[in-house]
């Protein structure tokens, strides 16, 4: 199915991305905002992977989140409902420094959850709305295609800004060359 593969390779180009963002990082590098009301590195992932378990446990499943499920949100020592979404600058300055390989553990847990719900979608399934019996929820006429849209959206909108602070944190030639366009690959 074209649509499914299209959802997969997304989603295996944004780990990939992310693998070469966090490659080199050290704990400071990781927790180092730009500014007092900036993002971290580490606080973004964070966030990422929230967001992404939200949409497909919550939203789509209509079930408890993995960071529920699974404790993850006694490991990282947060509540059950925050996603990152309206942190103040205090919250995010507090955040907890959680190693790599904890915040990247938690993440696999989202995008294997993510990837198995994406392979078992049928072409149909894409405009069915999981929240359709709620009306009185703001989503409850969001599709299935809608929430991949506005979740990939947001993916590599975070990407973009790893990148920067990667950047600004360690020079502009810390990005892989290869980041943005793979050009060397496609040229004949």
């Amino acid at each position: 199915m074209i649509t499914t593969a299209f959802f997969k390779e997304l989603l295996s180009k944004e780990d990939n991305l992310l693998s070469e963002i966090i490659s080199d990082l050290s704990e400071d590098d990781l927790y180092w905002q730009p500014g007092a009301e900036s993002n971290s590195i580490g606080w973004t992932i964070w966030h990422m992977a929230r967001v992404e378990d939200m949409w497909i446990q919550f939203f789509s499943k209509r079930g408890i989140e993995k960071w529920e499920s699974e404790n993850w949100h006694t490991i990282f020592n947060l509540p059950t409902r925050q996603t990152g979404f309206k942190h103040t600058p205090e919250q995010i300055s507090l955040f907890p420094h959680i190693d790599i390989s904890t915040l990247m553990a938690y993440r696999k847990s989202v995008r294997c959850s993510t990837t198995e719900f994406i392979v078992r979608l049928q072409e149909g399934d894409y405009t069915s709305t999981p929240w359709s019996d709620k009306p009185d929820m703001w989503w409850h006429n969001f599709t299935i295609i809608n929430m991949l849209q506005q979740l990939l959206g947001e993916l590599y909108q975070h990407m973009g800004q790893l990148a920067y602070i990667k950047g600004l944190r360690q020079g502009f030639t810390s990005i892989p060359e290869d980041y943005a366009t793979p050009q060397m690959k496609y040229r004949k």
